[in-house]
């Protein structure tokens, strides 16, 4: 098995360097779900809705925690500049809901937009762990990593949070 952080195409950037972009990018996504799964649980905390957010927060963090060490096992360091141009994206979704020019309509449809945005993430994550998984024979750093797991896990994660999302659907529209 090898792992190459050589091009053999000429393009001049290495797997490693496209490897290491991918994760990063993963990575500021977990940052700025965090960000917004930490707000929605502050303000729903005594729902079920902020219940399941408070545990599906823990477990985000411990995937980002498995990314991080995907990433170190990969020679891969986190860019801020991504990081921070994450969560400050994820304020933006804060700012758009309270702005009326710009806002989403009503609280009702900023929580499904949020919960849409929360779901998408996991669902991104579900396929960097595949995509990880797929590379296990080709790369050697990442056989540590039980990816079949972690995206199971996610798709655990991206159901739970489903039910949630129908009844804000519902609530933003059945009115």
């Amino acid at each position: 098995m090898r792992s190459n952080s050589s091009d053999e195409d000429g393009a001049g950037t290495g797997r490693d360097d496209r490897l290491h972009v991918y994760l990063n990018d993963h990575l500021a996504g977990a940052a700025a779900a965090v960000q917004l799964a930490r707000r929605r649980r502050d303000e729903l905390e005594d729902t079920d809705l902020g219940t399941h957010l408070r545990d599906l927060l823990v477990e985000i963090e411990v995937d980002r925690g498995v990314l991080q060490r995907v990433m170190a096992s990969v020679g891969a360091r986190a860019n801020a500049i991504k990081r921070g141009a994450a969560i400050g994206a994820e304020l933006m979704t804060r700012l758009k809901h309270v702005v009326p020019v710009i806002g989403s309509g009503s609280s009702e449809t900023a929580l499904l937009e949020d919960l849409e945005l929360l779901s998408l993430g996991i669902e991104g994550k579900r396929l960097l762990w595949r995509a990880l998984g797929a590379r296990t024979t080709s790369d050697d750093r990442l056989a540590e990593f039980d990816f079949a797991d972690l995206e199971e896990r996610a798709t655990g994660q991206r159901d739970g949070l489903e039910r949630f999302r129908l009844e804000a659907a519902a609530a933003a529209f059945d009115r």
